[in-house]
């Protein structure tokens, strides 16, 4: 029984590719998920690919947020790369209300470590994210996301 198991598991690698890391992903912890990117290619039409660009996005944000200071909204830089693999897979998986908040989280926090350059687009972003956070939360990720871009205006 436990070589038929083996032997779907290297028949799902070969044919399904995604599949087969979801399969992986499922038991990993989330540092091994933050540090295997999603495999490529990853067609938007396979389910498993929106639901490992979610699981790798929440995973980074998790992680990003875990490094903030106490009662800080954001973390420093040291979160910068985890808020941009966040960003990444958000963007690539399809818009959810389930995970909006985490997204507008985020990019809020990615556009307030950006350059002037990109922290408009990355506030304007996080914006239409927080409109769609459900459960009456949204007027508060609108109001961070709206910092963010004020803040540029001062920079």
């Amino acid at each position: 029984m436990a070589g038929l198991l083996v032997a779907c598991a290297t028949v799902a690698t070969v044919v399904d590719p995604p599949l087969a890391q979801l399969d992986r992903w499922n038991r990993a912890p989330a540092a091994e998920i933050i540090a295997e990117p999603v495999v490529t290619p990853c067609p938007a039409e396979n389910p498993a690919c929106a639901r490992l660009h979610t699981r790798r996005a929440e995973a980074c944000v998790a992680a990003a947020m875990a490094l903030r200071a106490a009662r800080a909204a954001c973390p420093g830089l040291a979160a910068r790369t985890l808020l941009e693999c966040a960003a990444e897979g958000y963007r690539a998986a399809p818009r959810s209300p389930a995970f909006a908040a985490n997204q507008a989280q985020a990019l809020t926090c990615l556009a307030h470590l950006s350059a002037p350059a990109t922290r408009a687009a990355l506030a304007a972003e996080a914006l239409t994210a927080a409109r769609a956070v459900p459960g009456g939360r949204a007027a508060e990720f609108v109001a961070r996301a709206q910092e963010a871009a004020i803040v540029q205006g001062e920079r």
